[in-house]
């Protein structure tokens, strides 16, 4: 999956096996951009929360659920190992 910022939304796309298919395009809100984008191989799954703290001032418990949430949907549609 690659992630493109298009006429001011977010979308993941598919660049394998399923590039035409519509149903598998899917739209972020602007949190699971954010998330998104802090995927580089380095960071943590704590250093992710700890910036999802800082930007959006919720709670490292919600922010923790949060991201948690994000990543089990990014598992299911094969967008995360």
């Amino acid at each position: 999956m690659v992630g493109r910022r298009i006429a001011g939304e977010y979308i993941l796309v598919p660049i394998v096996g399923r590039g035409a298919d519509v149903e598998a395009i899917y739209n972020l809100n602007g949190l699971g951009a954010f998330i998104w984008e802090q995927f580089d191989g380095k960071a943590t799954g704590e250093t992710i929360v700890r910036a999802i703290v800082d930007r959006y001032d919720v709670s490292a418990e919600t922010a923790r659920r949060d991201y948690r949430q994000f990543v089990k949907q990014l598992q299911s549609i094969q967008a995360l190992k």
